[in-house]
């Protein structure tokens, strides 16, 4: 409970630093231009050779700038909301009616604050003339002006609609894609218990308690892994969900199945696809007899700032496509690397006559637990 009370002051403590940084942006901004537009007449004045004082020009030209400066925040507003009015003619209408509002304001102000500074500072009585016409003369200028202030802000908020619908657009294509890969990462839960099931119904009568270990052993799986929420985790728990699967296949091959896994401890921390390499090892095992033993040898290795996974079976190669008959399997492993790292990461099948197939397995090294 102490917490959020503790934060609440700094998150005031931030808004009213912000306020006070773009009023003085704001403050800097018109005293500049109030003092450029006195040095350009007090110049001129001098170039014409006509005695003046800079004083009174500055009173004029600070008061016409801190004027307009004044009256810019309701300004803003009130455009804000002109560009919300439903239809064109509106609009139109109530742009004219404030251009006349602004100028009247902005020429009264600059009236009354010359009469006062005038005074204040011993410049004598301010006379601005026949007022009537002096409304006429400042008109244009606050019309100038008033079309600046209007495209800008017209800009600005283009910009930030433009930000906002960037931002939506990647929301939506990152929620697109987390849902894709979540249909396929739930796609691996059936296919894998569709081909096990198919397994053990193979051999369910004549060795019942191999299938009914096998049964087990499945239970465990899929406990370990219906539970899962991330698209990533470590590198060694890659390696433990795998040796459940190994459990199974075991009791099935028995001693027929020979798998070797070769990794550097150090490896464990890298991060890849949940159950990546179930259905490479699956596939392996299936295509690995050789006379009576199936070899697949499984490795994982760091090549500079990219890891590379090799499963490779002891079969008699056979086409490319024998692989890829597992189809859902392999297609889907595809798929979540392109939706995860795009180019950096790819499949690859490489046969051989002596040595039997090896599907190789590569993407972005990096390390770290998954949030």
């Amino acid at each position: 409970m102490l917490k959020p009370s503790k934060a609440a002051p700094a998150d005031g403590a931030g808004v009213v630093h912000h306020a006070r940084f773009w009023l003085a942006i704001w403050l800097g901004i018109v005293v500049v231009i109030g003092i450029l537009d006195a040095l350009h007449r007090y110049l001129n004045d001098v170039a014409d050779r006509v005695p003046v004082s800079f004083g009174p020009k500055l009173v004029e030209e600070m008061t016409g700038s801190l004027s307009f400066g004044m009256l810019l925040p309701l300004l803003v507003v009130a455009l804000r909301h002109i560009h919300t009015l439903p239809t064109r003619w509106r609009r139109y209408v109530s742009h004219a009616v404030l251009l006349v509002v602004l100028s009247l304001l902005h020429t009264s102000l600059m009236w009354g604050s010359r009469l006062a500074l005038f005074q204040l500072f011993g410049f004598g009585h301010y006379d601005y003339g026949v007022m009537s016409w002096r409304y006429l003369m400042e008109f244009p200028s606050d019309v100038f002006y008033y079309s600046l202030v209007a495209s800008v802000l017209w800009l600005i908020d283009r910009y930030r609609e433009s930000q906002k619908r960037e931002l939506r657009a990647a929301q939506l294509e990152s929620a697109l894609s987390e849902a894709r890969l979540d249909a396929l990462r739930l796609q691996l839960n059936p296919h894998f218990l569709f081909n096990t099931l198919n397994a053990v119904s193979a051999i369910m009568y004549d060795r019942p308690r191999v299938a009914d270990e096998m049964l087990a052993r499945i239970g465990d799986l899929l406990r370990a892994t219906l539970g899962a929420r991330e698209q990533e985790h470590t590198l060694a728990e890659e390696w433990r969900l795998l040796g459940l699967y190994l459990d199974i296949q075991r009791s099935r091959f028995g001693e027929q199945l020979v798998v070797t896994i070769e990794s550097a401890p150090s490896r464990g921390t890298a991060r890849v696809p949940f159950l990546v390499l179930q259905p490479i090892v699956e596939n392996a095992i299936e295509h690995a007899g050789a006379a009576n033993i199936r070899r697949v040898d499984v490795k994982a290795i760091q090549n500079e700032q990219r890891l590379e996974l090799y499963v490779r079976d002891s079969g008699q190669g056979g086409a490319e496509s024998t692989h890829r008959g597992h189809g859902i399997g392999l297609s889907n492993i595809e798929a979540r690397l392109r939706h995860l790292y795009g180019d950096a990461a790819g499949l690859r099948f490489e046969r051989s006559e002596k040595d039997g197939t090896c599907v190789l397995l590569w993407l972005p090294y990096r390390e770290g637990q998954t949030a």
